[in-house]
C-alpha cells in the first residue's frame, strides 16, 4: 500500500530525532559534570572499559538533579541508553548497554531503580496528600475557592461535592444529575441531603446512597 502521507512520516522521525538528540545531550553534560566533580575525566571515550564501568557503578548509585532530587527511574535507564549511543556516535567499540564487562554497573543502576520505586517513584502514583484547615482557608481567601468567578464557582461545586459525597475520579461527577440530590429533615428539624445515584447508572447492583447533614 502506498503511504498517500510520507511528509507526516519523515515529520514523525524528524521530531524522534530531535527528541533523542536532546536527551543524549542533556545527559551528556550530566555525566561530565559529575565526573569533573569527582576528579575524572569527561571524555567518556578515554576510559577504558574496566575503569568507566567502575566509574558508571558510582555515577547511577549517586547522581540527583540539580535541586538534590533523585530522577525518575525510567530517566535512569534514558541515561544508560543516550551515554551508550554518545559511545556508538564518537566512534567507540564500548557499549555499556550490552557489554558483559559493564554487568556490574547495569545491576547498580537496576538496583537503584528498584529502590526508587519501594520509595513510590516512577509510574506507580503517589498517595494523595489531604488538605488540611489551612490549606483549605487560603484557597478561600486566595478566591480559587468562592463565588468571584464562573471558575472559581465550578471549581468551588467540585470541592464541596468530592469532599461531602466522597466521590472520586471525573467520571462520577460528568455523570451527577440534579434528580440524584433530595432535601430532607430529620426528627430535630436538621435539614441534611441525600445523594442517590438513579438505578440506571449504577455500575454495581448494590444501591448506593450518601448522605450530608447541614446543621
Amino acid at each position: 500500500m502506498v503511504d498517500r502521507f510520507p511528509e507526516l512520516q519523515q515529520f514523525k522521525e524528524n521530531a524522534e530525532n530531535s527528541n533523542t538528540k536532546k536527551s543524549t545531550k542533556t545527559w551528556v553534560t550530566v555525566w561530565t559534570t559529575w565526573a569533573e566533580e569527582k576528579g575524572y575525566s569527561p571524555d567518556i571515550v578515554s576510559h577504558e572499559a574496566k575503569e568507566l564501568d567502575e566509574m558508571l557503578q558510582k555515577l547511577f548509585a549517586e547522581v540527583r538533579k540539580k535541586d538534590g532530587s533523585d530522577y525518575e527511574p525510567d530517566s535512569l535507564r534514558v541515561m544508560k541508553a543516550s551515554l551508550d549511543l554518545h559511545l556508538k556516535e564518537v566512534g567507540s567499540s564500548i557499549s555499556i548497554a550490552k557489554d558483559r564487562e559493564f554487568v556490574n554497573s547495569r545491576k547498580i543502576l537496576e538496583g537503584k531503580a528498584r529502590f526508587l520505586r519501594e520509595q513510590g517513584y516512577g509510574k506507580r502514583l503517589r498517595a494523595s496528600k489531604a488538605l488540611t484547615t489551612e490549606d483549605e482557608e487560603l484557597l478561600w481567601s486566595k478566591g480559587l475557592l468562592g463565588s468571584q468567578s464562573p471558575k472559581s464557582l465550578i471549581t468551588t461545586m467540585w470541592f464541596l461535592l468530592t469532599q461531602h459525597f466522597g466521590l472520586r475520579g471525573c467520571q462520577e461527577h460528568h455523570d451527577m444529575y440534579v434528580e440524584d440530590f433530595s432535601f430532607s429533615k430529620d426528627d430535630n428539624g436538621v435539614e441534611y441531603i441525600t445523594y442517590e445515584e438513579i438505578p440506571q447508572k449504577r455500575v454495581r447492583a448494590a444501591f448506593t446512597k450518601k448522605e450530608e447533614w447541614f446543621s
